[in-house]
């Protein structure tokens, strides 16, 4: 067998959790597609069955799968104080038997106190932390670094009482969460061969990058005839929180590719991660007025949600680049998930107090 073969058989054998109703689902978006004015197709990994879980349930599925393995029995891990990945971990951990515990960015809302599990003032994605059964720490005004520390401290110090902590980093973007993405573009490969789309590019929201490094090497592991083996993945950066993102994600994608005997140093360099950096705004979590308008769109034209914080950026960047004539049809948009955001008051209400500008 081929050195490509062989990874693409070591990666369908990694240990998993077995969360998630895959595939998920795929179909074209005719209404949205007409009002930009391109052929769009939308990969629905929003849709799942773990608390609203979206697409951090495919790099949960690998690292719970690994914990698992290691007989450990508590998961900790980070983000935002309504980040999607850590409401994520925390629902794939209660569906597995495992104890959870988050570390968040901020301070406990309205008026609860440090590390209330009863969640008092929590919507959205931290009320769900709380219904199911995380233990929250809130780390104050921090840096994605720092939280990514805290973890490692958390799980240190859980092991020294006698429990058997597994660390999960911020987006669940380590090497082994990542390939969960490999794996999906091998799902997304048999999807458009039976509908028979041949995509222009593959277009997602990203941040720490794990979306992004897992599709790159997903992209290695088909045929060479296949239809995406040269297909763009184009990540739209939501929050630029690494100082250089295409850096990030290239290193990424290379050591996912290793745990699975594949070498990509050589063969993939920074340049062949698509990357587009003009719908961040103010920073991650700083809404801008094209994300609300793509939101308001698909809402609209499709029924199909997406959040001011994430996946609304993505979808924005995709609009842009059909306007600007760079993409044309048929694109497919990897909805990552997270509309809860939409039901947290901070994110939610400024939506339907805007003026429409499209």
């Amino acid at each position: 067998m081929s050195a490509r073969e062989v990874a693409r058989e070591q990666l369908l054998a990694l240990p998993s959790a077995g969360l998630g109703a895959w595939p998920t689902p795929l179909h074209r978006l005719d209404r949205f597609g007409a009002a930009i004015g391109a052929e769009v197709w939308i990969k629905r990994d929003d849709v799942q069955g773990v608390a609203l879980a979206g697409n951090k349930i495919r790099k949960f599925n690998l690292v719970l799968g690994q914990a698992l393995a290691d007989g450990c029995d508590t998961l900790v891990t980070a983000g935002a104080a309504q980040s999607n990945s850590a409401r994520t971990g925390a629902a794939a951990a209660a569906a597995t038997g495992l104890d959870c515990h988050l570390v968040l960015s901020g301070g406990p809302p309205g008026d609860a106190d440090e590390d209330d599990d009863a969640g008092a003032g929590s919507t959205a994605n931290l009320l769900l932390n709380h219904l199911v059964g995380a233990t929250v720490h809130h780390a104050g005004v921090v840096s994605w670094d720092e939280l990514n520390q805290r973890v490692d401290d958390l799980v240190a110090e859980l092991d020294t009482s006698g429990r058997r902590a597994f660390a999960a980093p911020v987006g669940c973007s380590s090497p082994l969460g990542s390939l969960g993405f490999a794996r999906a573009l091998l799902e997304i490969e048999a999807q458009l061969d039976t509908a028979g789309v041949t995509p222009s590019a593959i277009v997602h929201t990203t941040t720490s990058g794990g979306t992004h490094a897992g599709l790159v090497v997903g992209r290695a592991l088909v045929e060479p005839r296949s239809p995406l083996a040269d297909v763009p993945i184009i990540g739209v950066d939501a929050g630029r929180i690494h100082e250089d993102v295409a850096f990030q994600h290239h290193a990424l994608a290379v050591e996912a590719a290793s745990l699975i005997g594949l070498d990509l140093a050589v063969d993939l360099s920074t340049t062949d991660l698509t990357l587009v950096d003009d719908q961040v705004g103010e920073g991650y979590g700083a809404h801008t007025a094209a994300a609300a308008d793509a939101i308001d769109l698909l809402a609209r034209t499709e029924a199909v949600l997406v959040d001011p914080v994430y996946s609304a950026k993505g979808l924005a960047g995709l609009i842009a680049l059909v306007h600007s004539g760079e993409l044309g049809g048929p694109i497919v948009f990897w909805h990552t998930g997270g509309y809860h955001a939409l039901f947290d008051p901070h994110h939610g209400a400024p939506l339907i107090r805007r003026k429409r500008t499209y």
